[in-house]
């Protein structure tokens, strides 16, 4: 597993070409264990990611993807590998540029893996060509160079605002806060996490129960090592979610520290009364 942020990075990079270089097609094929569409791009995308890590990693691994569930090819893997081909297909489709592709890989030393035990991660920027990585040995880098942090966060909040009830905590927020803060909904929520983590962001919220694990693994990680905090509502620590299957996340709430997950979480308390 010697170079495999590089891996990780030319990987996406691949994709990222291919979802460029000419408009794919948007036809639904099917519907995905996470229970929305698959697209022809979201296929194509998800094959060509694992295509390429079965052919640059000599070892065994367990895929676990947006589009095709678990997929294992041996008894005994070592490693999972966490990923969502298109993040923001919405947005990808109507040729939006906020759109992610994200992997994240952990060794399968436990029985249950967690985001915590993440070891190698990558977030790419589809439209700017971008890539947000992570490992242990270099930490955070941005296009290969060390990522830097902000000291102070702009007040904006990103996530996703689709109804009444997605927007009850931000009026909560706001009072905790002592003011308003501008309210951003770009559609992809790996990016998204990202720009929290490098302060472009206060805070990220997404209280609709559509998210799964393979959304966010790599982003909550690459946010978390950059000094981010992340809570399901429930309470529990976003590093705590599990790897091996997709999941479904609830409700999640990232802050740029603990100070703004703590008014966060107590928003969404009150939002809930």
């Amino acid at each position: 597993m010697s170079n495999l942020r590089d891996a990780l990075v030319s990987t996406a990079k691949r994709v990222a070409e291919y979802l460029t270089e000419a408009r794919r097609s948007s036809t639904v094929v099917k519907i995905n264990f996470s229970g929305d569409t698959t697209k022809v791009f979201d296929l194509e995308s998800e094959n060509m990611i694992f295509e390429e890590l079965s052919r640059r990693i000599k070892d065994c691994f367990l895929f676990v993807s947006e589009e095709s569930g678990t997929r294992r090819f041996c008894d005994e893997p070592r490693w999972v590998i966490v990923v969502d081909p298109v993040d923001g297909s919405m947005n990808y489709d109507a040729q939006i540029p906020w759109v992610s592709i994200s992997i994240a890989v952990a060794p399968l030393e436990s029985e249950e893996p967690t985001i915590r035990d993440v070891t190698h991660a990558v977030v790419y920027d589809v439209f700017h060509k971008i890539d947000y990585s992570f490992d242990q040995t270099d930490g955070v880098t941005i296009a290969g160079s060390p990522a830097t942090r902000r000291s102070r966060p702009p007040g904006i909040v990103l996530g996703y605002f689709e109804s009444t009830d997605s927007y009850k905590i931000i009026p909560r927020y706001w009072a905790k806060r002592g003011s308003r803060a501008s309210l951003r909904s770009l559609g992809s929520a790996a990016l998204d996490i990202v720009y929290v983590g490098l302060g472009n962001a206060e805070a990220f919220v997404d209280t609709r129960a559509k998210l799964r694990n393979v959304d966010v693994a790599a982003a909550l990680k690459i946010a978390s090592v950059l000094g981010a905090k992340a809570k399901l509502c429930s309470g529990v620590d976003a590093l705590s979610v599990t790897l091996k299957d997709i999941s479904k996340i609830e409700c999640l709430l990232v802050g740029y520290n603990e100070d703004y997950l703590s008014k966060l979480s107590e928003a969404h308390r009150e939002s809930q009364d």
